[in-house]
């Protein structure tokens, strides 16, 4: 049986699960390691991407091969999904030669098509909505560094992009509180913040949209920022950048949240923008914590698509 894990709600009946297991294989292997278990012998897994990436790219190629499996990359010029090829033909061939396709797309509507059309297992590692993948490593590295999840309070503040839609709903799934804090017309998806509202229902954490950073980081135990101009929208950088200004995480900023707060950034970052960098540069930054273990989540998340 296997299992697409395009959003990170496709997880909510396991997340608690794949993070857990998440950190034992970063225990058992380590950065640099294989894991002791060959868990995908055998396994093939291609690297679909349309967008350019670091640490997605470089996470999921060492995570199959210390699982014991074969990763190959495959950039946009070699494929043109949807250009040289249909999408619905690019998911049926590939699912013939590999177990899993892990894909970086630039649109979430490609990103169902592909899914749908495939018979193998496919990963989102990144569209337009949502960067589930992002989210794993991020509750996991909470995890480590703060215990139970269940309670804490995150506040992400800057652009509604699709790392604030995973954020949303992936906190909601594990019962953290978040706040958002965005200018008005940059604020998260609708229909993920109602559907994220809806599972805290379950998990009995809040879920609140605000327009003032400072208000949503009172309190809180995580800040989280990420870039205010997305791959894509380069054109927009100058007016973004207007607009955003008043979000920038600060010193002022963090002395709003709790004492022991940790400040987390999906990376890559640009310092003097959406961060001063004695914020990402300082004793509160977790981020290159982070970043390594996107390589363990990565496993966490490959495990899970195959069960």
């Amino acid at each position: 049986m296997t299992k697409d894990l395009l959003s990170i709600n496709d997880l909510k009946d396991d997340l608690a699960s794949v993070i857990s297991d998440s950190i034992r294989l970063k225990t058992e292997s380590g950065p640099k390691k294989s894991s002791k278990k060959s868990s995908m012998s055998g396994k093939n897994v291609v690297l679909l991407f349309e967008k350019p990436s670091l640490r997605t790219k470089a996470s999921f190629a060492v995570a199959v091969q210390q699982l014991g499996g074969n990763a190959v990359y495959m950039s946009p010029d070699e494929v043109q999904i949807g250009k040289r090829e249909s999408v619905s033909d690019v998911g049926k061939v590939l699912s013939r030669y590999f177990d899993v396709i892990v894909y970086r797309a630039f649109s979430h509507t490609t990103m169902v098509e592909l899914a749908e059309a495939a018979s193998a297992p496919v990963i989102n590692a990144l569209d337009d909505l949502e960067h589930p993948c992002q989210i794993v490593g991020d509750l996991m590295t909470i995890k480590e560094k703060k215990g139970d999840l269940k309670g804490l309070k995150l506040a992400y503040i800057g652009d509604g992009n699709n790392v604030c839609n995973s954020l949303l709903l992936g906190c909601a799934i594990v019962g953290m509180n978040i706040s958002v804090a965005s200018p008005t017309n940059h604020k998260p998806s609708e229909e993920v913040s109602n559907k994220a509202k809806e599972l805290t229902s379950k998990s009995g954490s809040n879920v609140d949209i605000l327009t003032n950073p400072f208000k949503a980081a009172e309190n809180a135990d995580i800040i989280y920022t990420d870039v205010w101009v997305s791959m894509g929208q380069e054109s927009e950088r100058e007016e973004k950048e207007k607009v955003f200004l008043p979000y920038q995480i600060s010193e002022k900023t963090m002395s709003n949240a709790k004492p022991d707060a940790i400040f987390m950034h999906c990376l890559p970052a640009h310092r003097g923008l959406e961060v001063v960098p004695e914020v990402i540069d300082g004793p509160k930054s977790v981020i290159f914590d982070q970043a390594e273990n996107r390589l363990h989540a990565q496993k966490g998340m490959l495990l899970a698509s195959l069960k």
